[in-house]
């Protein structure tokens, strides 16, 4: 028997087809995926009771050492109570004389108290009337009314942040008059009495 070309050829295509398959193995099966085992890591929930109160005591000793060390003319004392930054979020403002004066960075308050403090009386602020404290524990505004008065302004708003150390530093005090003269300070709404 002669065996032509032409069939010879459709021999070889039927026998690689009939090897692919079984290399191949048809299959109606959907593949299966291996998903990877992931590590189950049990974390603990560390949940931080914070006592607010302490921390209001906290923050109103932080402003009443601030205005012994600028009564008695310790401005080096006086600046150690203020957030030691040079952006602009650190701030004084005075409202004054129909004016607003801002003054801005750890540095521009240190300048302005040594300026000022052998001709004027630096504005300081007195006990705290409310203080709010965030959740965490980390930001706090107080309300209340001035030791002295400065061009008129009475009442404060400040503005404290807990450094690295977590020691509460002013980071900003706007010295007011009217209600709605602070409009420089985000005041926290959940007081603390």
């Amino acid at each position: 028997m002669t065996i032509n070309s032409s069939s010879r050829l459709v021999t070889i295509i039927i026998c690689c087809c009939f090897l692919l398959t079984i290399g191949c193995g048809i299959d109606n099966k959907q593949p299966s995926i291996t998903k990877p085992k992931l590590k189950t890591i049990e974390e603990e929930i560390i949940r931080v009771e914070i006592d607010f109160v302490t921390e209001a005591e906290k923050i109103s000793q932080t402003l009443s050492v601030h205005a012994t060390a600028v009564d008695s003319k310790d401005i080096d004392e006086a600046m150690k109570y203020w957030l030691r930054s040079e952006k602009p979020d650190v701030f004084m403002a005075q409202h004054g004389w129909g004016a607003l004066m801002i003054i801005e960075k750890w540095s521009g308050i240190k300048e302005s108290f040594e300026k000022t403090q052998k001709k004027l009386q630096n504005p300081v602020p007195g006990l705290s009337e409310q203080v709010g404290i965030d959740s965490r524990a980390k930001n706090a505004t107080l309300r209340g009314k001035m030791v002295r008065s400065w061009g008129g302004a009475t009442n404060y708003l400040a503005a404290l942040r807990k450094d690295k150390e977590e020691k509460w530093k002013i980071r900003a005090i706007d010295f007011y008059q009217g209600k709605e003269d602070h409009k420089l300070i985000k005041e926290i709404k959940t007081p603390i009495q």
